[in-house]
């Protein structure tokens, strides 16, 4: 009887239904609308670390150039030329120290007696190269032109060149932000504006490269190759003479302000103002000195002291500490 009367008072307590839980409707926007915070202020975050990680390995594509340029004048006791422009026969610095790149594979596939642009090059002169492309550029998936309106004597296909060397303030035809006016080779150089025709013309380049069958010895470097800009990162996409294997111009000189976001995609466009070096990177470009050291210089750098790095043998008193923090 005992019992029975317990039972019963703890059936009596049960509650005969039980309130379920949830999220209403405003408490799952609330979520939904915290959720969407958090991910837009973690997307700056995780863009800034791929651009990081994309800026590295740019830089280590250009340390990588720089060894194979060292490795090259350490075996034939000079640096190799930028190219031989209308000389057979002819060749583009890229071409020279694929071996050094351990591209020895595609070296042995180019004729150098004849020119980049005959058929018996083809093959070579399409093969992509990963060492030379910038990975911060949409474009990089995309490492061969494709066009009948590519420049004299430069193959078509012709692979992309995202870090061309240096020619520093070697004159390119019109020297548009140095405000000199030049007609011929004998006319009284400025510091940004030196040399004649991309040193096409007897050698006349003050950088680390010209346009020419000559190379440069290290003992000619007499600003110390420290503080003698020998390479930079460029976007081909702008400027079509920049081809590996297209001896037109497969440099870049220091007459163009880092970062001058103007095109050329067409032979015969404004070369001489968007053929200079820049990049995707925020605020400026990766730029490689002649010890294989690479650099991220300011887009805002002073512009004599861009050209007066640029120069091997100018005698200017300035150094990578010029630059600054």
């Amino acid at each position: 009887m005992t019992s029975h009367r317990i039972w019963h008072d703890v059936a009596r307590r049960r509650p005969c239904s039980r309130k379920t839980s949830g999220f209403t409707l405003v408490e799952l926007l609330v979520v939904i609308a915290i959720i969407g915070i958090l991910i837009a202020l973690l997307l700056p975050a995780v863009q800034a670390a791929r651009e990081a990680a994309r800026r590295i390995h740019c830089t280590s594509n250009l340390k990588q150039i720089g060894v194979a340029l060292a490795t090259y004048e350490s075996t034939h006791k000079v640096l190799p030329f930028g190219s031989g422009y209308s000389i057979t026969p002819t060749g583009t610095w890229v071409a020279f120290i694929l071996p050094h790149l351990e591209q020895q594979q595609l070296y042995d596939m180019f004729n150098f007696n004849v020119s980049m642009k005959d058929a018996a090059n083809k093959a070579a002169t399409s093969t992509p190269l990963p060492t030379m492309t910038c990975p911060s550029d949409p474009d990089a998936g995309n490492q061969i032109f494709y066009s009948d309106s590519l420049a004299h004597l430069n193959p078509n296909p012709a692979v992309k060149l995202w870090y061309p060397v240096c020619m520093g303030p070697t004159e390119d035809d019109k020297c548009d932000f140095c405000y000199t006016s030049k007609s011929g080779p004998d006319d009284a150089d400025s510091y940004c504006c030196q040399g004649w025709d991309w040193g096409s013309k007897e050698g006349r380049f003050v950088g680390m490269y010209g346009r020419y069958p000559k190379g440069v010895k290290i003992k000619e470097v007499s600003d110390g190759l420290s503080n003698t800009i020998a390479g930079g990162e460029t976007l081909p996409m702008q400027c079509i003479y920049n081809g590996a294997f297209a001896p037109n111009f497969p440099i870049a000189g220091t007459t163009i302000p880092i970062n001058t976001f103007e095109v050329c995609d067409v032979a015969g466009g404004i070369y001489y103002r968007a053929c200079g070096y820049k990049s995707l990177h925020p605020g400026g470009a990766n730029i490689m000195m002649g010890d294989g050291s690479v650099h991220f210089f300011n887009e805002y750098i002073d512009y004599r002291l861009y050209n007066e790095l640029g120069t091997r043998a100018g005698g200017e008193s300035v150094s990578l500490a010029n630059l600054g923090p």
